[in-house]
Formats: C-alpha cells, sequence, structure tokens
C-alpha cells in the first residue's frame, strides 16, 4: 500500500514594511509556484495564509486553476498569535524586521504547523511555496511557455517520481538539505558554544524537511528547545535555519541529509562571471531535486 503524504506550506505574500517583514513582489512567485508544486498529485497539501489574502487564494486556485479541494486546503493563521509571540516581541527590532525579506514568524511556524495535523497521513513535510522558480531552476525544466508569470515558475521536477523517492529514501530519519558554507560560503551561524563539537561547514535550508509523522514530536520539541534557549542566551533572534543548523551538527544520528554547494545553476547570467565553470565545480541546488527524479 502506497504511504500517504501531506505537505505544509504558507502564503503571506504582503508582508514586506510590515511588523513581520518579508520578500517584496512575491504575489504571484508563491501563486505560481504552489501551483506548480501541485503537479504532486499523490500528496495533499494544507496552506497557511492571511484573513487578507485567503479569498484571493481560493479563487485563484479553486476557480481560476481548477485545484481539487480534497487535495489543497487553505487555512487561516494569525501570524499575531503563535506559541513564539512572546519571544519573539521580546527581542524583535521591529524597524529591522519592516525591511528584512524573512518573516520570523513564519519560519518559526514552519514546526509549529505541524501541531495542527491529525496524524492520519504518514509522512509530513514542509515545502516553501515559492520552491520552483528560475532562480533554482534551469530552463530546461521550466515550461517557459503561456504569461511571463507562469513561464517562469511552471516546472515538471517536482513531481510524482520525486515524491515517490524523497519518501523512499528518508527511511526513518528526518529528511533535510543542507547548503556547503566553506567554499561557498552563505551564512553565520549561532554562538559556538551552544554546539556540542563546533561545526558550520553546512547550513540546513529551510525550504523542504520531513518525514515519518512519529518522528515529528521529538524535531518540533527540539527545534522549541534550542530557539527559546539560544535566543535567551545569545540575546538574538536567529533565522529558522540557524536553529535547524545546530539542531543538525548536534543530533546528526536523526537526520537524513542531502547536500548542495551553490544555489546558482548554469543558465544564470551574472556580469563578469563564469557560471558555466562554476557550476561544473559545485553542486547546484536543483541537482538534489534532478537526482531525486531518477526512478
Amino acid at each position: 500500500m502506497k504511504p500517504s503524504v501531506k505537505f505544509i506550506t504558507a502564503i503571506y505574500s504582503d508582508l514586506f514594511g510590515s511588523e513581520f517583514g518579508g520578500r517584496p513582489n512575491r504575489y504571484w512567485h508563491y501563486r505560481w509556484s504552489l501551483l506548480s508544486l501541485l503537479k504532486m498529485t499523490d500528496a495533499d497539501f494544507v496552506c497557511y495564509t492571511s484573513d487578507r489574502e485567503y479569498e484571493d487564494l481560493k479563487t485563484f486556485f479553486f476557480i481560476e486553476n481548477n485545484v481539487n479541494k480534497e487535495k489543497l486546503k487553505i487555512v487561516v493563521s494569525d501570524l499575531n498569535k503563535n506559541r513564539y509571540s512572546n519571544l519573539i516581541n521580546k527581542y524583535k527590532d521591529v524597524e529591522k524586521a519592516k525591511v528584512g525579506d524573512r518573516c520570523l514568524e513564519i519560519q518559526y511556524m514552519k514546526f509549529e504547523w505541524f501541531n495542527n495535523e491529525d496524524m492520519s497521513y504518514d509522512y509530513y513535510f514542509w515545502i516553501d511555496a515559492g520552491l520552483s522558480h528560475c532562480g533554482l531552476l534551469p530552463n530546461k525544466y521550466l515550461s517557459l511557455t503561456g504569461n511571463h508569470n507562469k513561464g517562469y515558475y511552471e516546472s515538471n521536477i517536482f513531481n510524482n517520481v520525486f515524491l515517490r523517492n524523497l519518501v523512499r529514501k528518508t527511511e526513518n530519519k528526518f529528511t533535510i538539505i543542507a547548503k556547503e558554507n566553506d567554499r561557498n560560503y552563505w551564512s553565520g551561524t549561532v554562538n559556538p558554544i551552544h554546539y556540542k563539537k563546533y561545526d558550520r561547514s553546512y547550513h540546513v535550508i529551510g525550504g523542504l524537511f520531513g518525514g515519518k509523522k512519529e518522528l515529528w514530536k521529538n524535531i518540533v520539541d527540539l527545534f522549541n528547545d534550542y530557539l527559546t534557549e539560544v535566543t535567551i542566551s545569545d540575546n538574538n533572534l536567529y533565522f529558522e535555519e540557524h536553529i535547524m543548523s545546530l539542531m543538525y551538527r548536534n543530533h546528526e544520528e536523526l537526520f537524513h541529509s542531502y547536500s548542495f554547494d551553490i544555489w546558482w545553476h548554469e543558465d544564470e547570467r551574472i556580469p563578469d562571471f563564469d557560471i558555466i565553470a562554476h557550476t561544473k565545480k559545485n553542486k547546484s541546488f536543483y541537482k538534489i531535486i534532478e537526482e531525486l527524479n531518477n526512478e
């Protein structure tokens, strides 16, 4: 019997400039990208959003694009009301958040939203709604047809073969993806005192992670514990990826990890930079998705 799978995601595309912060100009990006991710038809999805975007999202997915309401649930979640509110409000620099491109509330709620689930699926994964786009995927995996928005986000690479291999290879571990962080530096980390053995050579990304339902509670508890401990100790609110990177290094036995070197792919155009040579020497993010498309 085929295992059941559910993806948890979120679309809050109007937060830039607000107290929450977030990437600007993502309205169509998130919608077209999630529509493409729904090509994984053997999985169900739940998408959290604000009351401001709820009706618009229902129109886009259910009316304009005929998405099955049994395959995608759209749920309103108020970012002002979450288990991390007190911690965030105590340490958050609101003015800095207004011009930032990452929303801490959404980052942390990636774990808390799992607690809304009834555990009726065998596997749960978080996936960023905007993961399918031309900045991460080369042209060979993009439709490049239809209107401008759709063409640069619609892809055939997130499909049921990818889904099946993602589930099969995670086995009894919690799957994460980590970026090489020495030769191709991407991000700093938390204070080294929090590591059992300090190692920042890989930075865990928050775009895709998960595994068997039985594994989630322990991971969520670890995240909550480390987030609280590190925030108070360092007097700083870190991205969820910093906390996840710490979790990975301190508890590697819990995780099944995929790694890559660079975000760029061969169709990027960067002035005065040999992108072809760079991608030959370094593994692009999309190569992980490509490998999981192999039967």
